[in-house]
């Protein structure tokens, strides 16, 4: 999984989901784009955005080449993912900060203000349920009026018939992307010998997912609105809710 910040995710992990991160993850290219249509901007307008777990920097490129006076700040706690993606993205420095945080640290969001939207792609599930809902109330207050949380992340299974359709579902995946990136099955073998999907060999201790109806209920509470589901594949889905615009502001 993406870099969480904790000294649970080693830098071999950052060095493998460098290099095999785009297999492992169903249907970037298309959450990618549901990222892009998600973010409340127009293309042109300058506005602060903040990714979470930046890992290799695909969405933070994707966001930057698709908005050019958007400003973004990328969060990570491994130190070589980010002097990878900081020299991959090198072309972006006038308007990519990168800052080291640690997302089990509660406080870290507190110097944040005036953000137009977070986003987050496999990071919010090293955090258990308690953990997930007080990071939405707290990011919630740092968003301005008409703000969004947009997050793609592994999801919980409600149940046995379930998780067996998702492990299934992200290794055929997977093999459809080795296939298609790599011309073998490379990918996948890789995949297996990790033990990276979830679903057939779950951590407890660095892994905590939450089912999807949890985590929309928790932003909802938090005071999002618009929550809802907007991508789900394999296992795997984007979710989110924006802060309302009152009539005072």
């Amino acid at each position: 999984m993406e870099d969480n910040g904790s000294t649970l995710w080693e830098e071999e992990d950052s060095r493998l989901f460098l290099k095999y991160g785009h297999i492992f993850v169903p249907e970037r290219e298309r959450l990618a784009r549901a990222f892009i249509d998600l973010i409340p901007a127009d293309q042109d307008e300058a506005f602060r955005l903040v990714e979470l777990g930046v890992g290799g920097g695909w969405l933070s490129e994707v966001i930057l080449d698709h908005f050019p006076r958007a400003e973004v700040i990328a969060l990570d706690g491994s130190p070589s993912m980010i002097e990878a993606t900081r020299g991959r993205l090198a072309r972006f420095s006038d308007r990519l900060r990168f800052q080291r945080f640690d997302l089990l640290d509660e406080h870290w969001p507190d110097s944040l203000d005036e953000v137009r939207c977070f986003v987050s792609s496999l990071a919010i599930h090293h955090l258990d349920g308690k953990g997930k809902a007080r990071l939405f109330r707290k990011l919630y207050g740092c968003l301005q009026p008409g703000g969004a949380l947009l997050i793609a992340d592994i999801m919980k299974e409600a149940g046995y018939r379930g998780r067996q359709y998702m492990a299934r579902a992200w290794e055929e995946e997977t093999a459809r992307r080795s296939l298609d990136f790599l011309g073998d099955l490379e990918g996948l073998e890789i995949f297996r010998r990790e033990r990276w999907n979830l679903f057939l060999h779950p951590d407890e201790e660095v892994d905590h997912p939450s089912t999807l109806f949890e985590q929309l209920g928790w932003m909802h509470e938090a005071g999002y609105r618009g929550v809802d589901a907007f991508w789900v594949k394999a296992g795997h889905a984007l979710f989110g809710g924006y802060k309302e615009v009152t009539l005072s502001e």
